[in-house]
């Protein structure tokens, strides 16, 4: 499967690899010539007629092949260097892109701190793979079959025993990448612990400074740290065993030739200038021996990396894209049908539930916590894929239409309000189309935050920091709430958007949004039975169920579950007052 992707994003540059690899191969052909025509050099001078300028020739043409070398091998890097960039390029836009298309159950089941050490440190490697690697691989292995076509033309005899070591170099190669292959995967792994457990932390440092619990979480992360040395450091041994090894190996081919060359030297066989250059075939053979080593950690290290990245690019997306494209814009009728929904092997959150909002209605949905009043907006919002037939907009199944034109249509406040490290206006206008000046602050003001955010030195232009954090609870609330307010979506899902204000602030709020909701369909999620006092309709769950629905009032004068809830609250706001 590594292979299969690696070829996907290779494939679109395979032009620029095959002008990367023939400038290789040019670059070996004019370093092979080199040591040939020393050889033809000191023939020359072993003969009779030889003169000066003769060998002067050979010295010009020694220049002009090691200026040729060296300039095609600089356009080899250029061009295979210049498509490891593009394919980086690509792999981290693909990356990012399916992170995007992603089911929350992939996110339940993956830390962040690894999703972001394979986004940055696997790519890193891919890019070395593609890159620095590739170019070594190939130039290593044209420098190889080269310098072995030099030697055998020379005296394939000769060659025979220069190459007697190399059978034990292929079984140490192959031993050597099995263990980089598991060592390596195992230092990617601890990195990903390392980098969620780095991530946890810092979102979560106030908590661990409220309960003094800074001593530990540093021994924890030393823990982690010190089995990602160890682990590195068992990678770095095998690295550093085998470089030597094919040291070793090429000394020993070396040695040999000195002493069965020289013989045959003395003997007539083989001309002087002919084991000159012999000899400098085989110390050109030394790099790409000793090099291997590296090339190949490289190539295995790459190759895991992308192995990391290709099973996230292969998980199934949140959903299968209709080919159809959106209905006709409706009025924003909106129905849930018998619908049953559990998260993964969990017990059902939602079962047979059914309830309608008609066309510029309001209904509140309330219950006690857990009662499945969240997934009733994450459903129709297809964060998470509800059963087929289960979730109509004006008529028509949710499934079946367009995921991008169905969430234009809406406007969604979670429960837990993010916010972007970016200023307040950019974040109440993030989702609108051209929603600045006016239509930010109007809707900031429906919201409750005109007079708090217009205090900051900075107004409207506040960086909130990261995931809002310079904000307190209720203010990345209101926020998130002025952030669906200003865009025109005709449906307006509102989970708990009073959870973390004052009765007061409620009313203000409440009192605002009456004009802002009007003429919309709204579905409103709260454990606040005073906002669902002002709906059009409160609709009750109970353990996944709808066990009661209608006006306010007629909910109490049943004596049922609302009922119940309603008396609750009030005994509740009368404590607070007290």
């Amino acid at each position: 499967m590594p292979y299969r992707l690696l070829w996907t994003y290779v494939a679109p540059y395979r032009g620029r690899y095959a002008f990367g690899f023939l400038c290789l191969l040019l670059a070996n052909l004019f370093s092979l010539a080199i040591p040939w025509t020393v050889k033809n050099a000191i023939e020359a001078l072993s003969a009779a007629a030889a003169g000066e300028a003769r060998i002067g020739r050979y010295v010009l043409l020694i220049l002009a092949l090691a200026a040729a070398h060296g300039l095609v091998r600089l356009g080899s890097r250029f061009t295979i260097l210049g498509a490891g960039q593009r394919i980086d390029y690509d792999i981290r836009n693909d990356l990012y892109a399916r992170l995007q298309s992603l089911p929350p159950a992939f996110y339940r089941a993956h830390r962040t701190g690894d999703l972001m050490s394979r986004s940055s440190s696997d790519i890193a490697a891919v890019k070395q793979l593609v890159g620095f690697g590739g170019l070594s691989l190939v130039g290593t292995s044209f420098a190889f079959l080269g310098t072995l076509a030099a030697m055998l033309a020379i005296a394939p005899w000769l060659t025979l025993w220069a190459m007697a070591p190399y059978p034990l170099l292929v079984l140490l190669a192959k031993r050597f990448n099995a263990r980089v292959h598991v060592r390596t995967q195992a230092v990617q792994e601890q990195l990903g612990e390392m980098a969620a457990k780095v991530q946890e932390n810092l979102t979560g440092s106030s908590i661990v400074r409220a309960y003094t619990m800074e001593p530990r979480e540093i021994a924890e992360f030393g823990r982690l740290n010190a089995e990602y040395l160890a682990r590195s450091l068992a990678l770095g041994r095998v690295q550093a065993q085998f470089a030597p090894l094919m040291g070793l190996v090429a000394g020993i081919g070396t040695l040999v030739i000195l002493w069965v060359g020289g013989r045959a030297v003395g003997e007539g066989r083989l001309t002087l200038g002919a084991l000159v250059a012999f000899n400098g075939y085989i110390a050109h053979l030394a790099w790409p021996t000793i090099a291997l080593g590296w090339t190949l950690s490289v190539v295995r290290r790459g190759m895991t990396s992308l192995e990391r990245i290709g099973e996230i690019l292969a998980s199934p997306l949140a959903y299968a894209e209709r080919a159809a494209g959106a209905p006709a814009p409706g009025p924003g009728r909106v129905e849930f049908r018998h619908l049953s929904f559990a998260y993964d092997d969990r017990a059902p959150a939602l079962a047979d539930a059914s309830l309608t909002i008609e066309p510029g209605q309001t209904v509140a949905v309330v219950g006690p916590t857990g009662s499945g009043k969240s997934t009733l907006g994450a459903l129709l919002a297809r964060l998470y894929e509800p059963p087929p037939g289960t979730i109509f907009v004006d008529g028509v199944d949710v499934r079946e239409m367009d995921r991008t034109a169905l969430r234009r249509r809406l406007a969604y406040v979670p429960q837990e309000a993010f916010l972007f490290s970016r200023s307040i206006r950019d974040n109440v206008a993030f989702a609108a189309d051209g929603g600045r000046g006016a239509r930010v602050e109007e809707a900031g003001r429906v919201a409750g935050l005109a007079a708090e955010v217009e205090a900051f030195p900075a107004g409207w232009d506040t960086v909130v920091g990261e995931r809002g954090l310079t904000l307190s609870g209720g203010q990345r609330q209101r926020v998130a709430l002025a952030r669906a307010l200003v865009t025109d979506a005709p449906i307006l899902i509102l989970d708990d958007v009073f959870a973390n204000v004052d009765a007061a602030k409620e009313a203000e709020i409440s009192a605002g949004l009456e004009d802002m909701v009007r003429g919309r369909t709204t579905l409103l999620v709260t454990h606040r039975l005073r906002a669902a006092e002002a709906a059009d309709r409160v609709v009750v769950l109970d353990g996944g169920r709808v066990v009661e629905q209608g006006p306010h009032a007629e909910l109490v004068a049943r004596g049922g579950v609302y009922a119940r809830l309603w008396r609750r609250q009030q005994l509740e706001d009368e404590i607070a007052r007290a």
